[in-house]
């Protein structure tokens, strides 16, 4: 999808994050933090099932973009909700100022907003 237009246009892109996302990332990671592999470990820590892990978020977002971002960049994020594992969640972006603004939500609940901004090099 072209990751153009702003919030109010369709999604850049629509994620449908599955179960096995949290185990996935730990695996490549080396982060096993119980909340993202299994719901039942993250049924102790208060959660309602496992989520994904805040980095696995982030990345994808920026992988979205991949072939559209400055050379040197910097990339600044905001957690929101989590991602409860499993689950549909939408990317929208916007391009301007020669970076990029972008959110991750379920929703009106957002997960994640970002923005990437070009570093002058």
């Amino acid at each position: 999808a072209d990751p153009s237009g702003d919030r109010d246009d369709a999604p850049a892109a629509i994620w449908r994050v599955d179960a096995g996302t949290g185990r996935r990332y730990a695996s490549v990671s080396g982060d096993v933090n119980p909340i993202h592999l299994h719901p039942l470990t993250a049924k102790a820590f208060g959660f309602p099932s496992a989520i994904a892990h805040g980095m696995w978020t982030a990345a994808h977002a920026l992988a979205a973009l991949e072939g559209r971002i400055p050379d040197a960049a910097t990339y600044d994020v905001t957690f929101g909700r989590p991602v409860l594992l499993p689950s549909t969640v939408e990317l929208r972006t916007r391009e301007g100022d020669g970076g990029w603004r972008l959110d991750v939500r379920s929703g009106d609940r957002p997960h994640l907003t970002g923005t990437l901004s070009p570093v002058s090099t």
